[in-house]
């Protein structure tokens, strides 16, 4: 099967020296939007790892929001250990990118570019499949699975769906298929994230690419 054309931005800068000590952080947000309105309050809740897997209290991140001249910033506050939290308003529709920067050293995670819409208006929705792949990206699965290639790369290969949703669902109760240096953690994902991913990774897909 050929790759799905999926534009990742920067989720880990490559930093050859902090990540040879350590110095990397996989950043989850749990809760990525589906639709935006310009004009609408939104809060992005996010999870920092260490090596994926050890939560990180005590850091100061932000998210940020980005469409060509425009751009918003607001610092996030901390929920619980290794959880923050920040509300944003995007001011203007149009295609916009949000980048969660953790607060530790380069890492951070970029979503794909949303279509906000217009002030008033009814923000449309992602389908499944488009969310799944929208997921891919807030979840941190391209870090480990692209970026640093600590984990086979999903998207190249084909998967029963039923796999798909016990992996993401307990990822301990699936036997690894090839030896990695870090454990697949369990990201509490909803039933509604799980079916998207599923729909994602195990769908159908368009010209046969990923």
């Amino acid at each position: 099967m050929k790759l799905r054309s999926l534009v990742l931005p920067a989720l880990v800068v490559a930093a050859p020296a902090p990540l040879a000590f350590g110095g990397w952080a996989v950043v989850t947000i749990d809760n990525p939007p589906r639709a935006l309105a310009a004009g609408v309050p939104f809060t992005i809740d996010y999870t920092v790892r260490q090596h994926g897997v050890e939560l990180m209290p005590g850091l100061r991140g932000s998210v940020e929001a980005v469409s060509g001249r425009h751009r918003v910033k607001v610092d996030a506050r901390p929920l619980t250990t290794g959880r923050y939290t920040a509300t944003v308003t995007i001011p203007e529709p149009g295609d916009w990118t949000i980048t969660v920067h953790s607060g530790f050293g380069p890492s951070r995670t970029t979503l794909l570019p949303l279509r906000v819409a217009r002030a008033g208006a009814v923000a449309e929705a992602l389908p499944d499949a488009e969310y799944g792949r929208h997921l891919f990206a807030a979840k941190g699965c391209a870090v480990c699975h692209v970026e640093m290639k600590l984990a086979p790369d999903p998207r190249t290969q084909s998967y029963d769906a039923a796999f798909v949703k016990k992996l993401l669902a307990d990822p301990q109760s699936v036997p690894k298929r090839r030896a990695s240096p870090v454990d697949m953690p369990n990201l509490g994902l909803t039933a509604t994230e799980i079916a998207a991913l599923t729909a994602y990774l195990a769908g159908p897909h368009p010209a046969g690419t990923r």
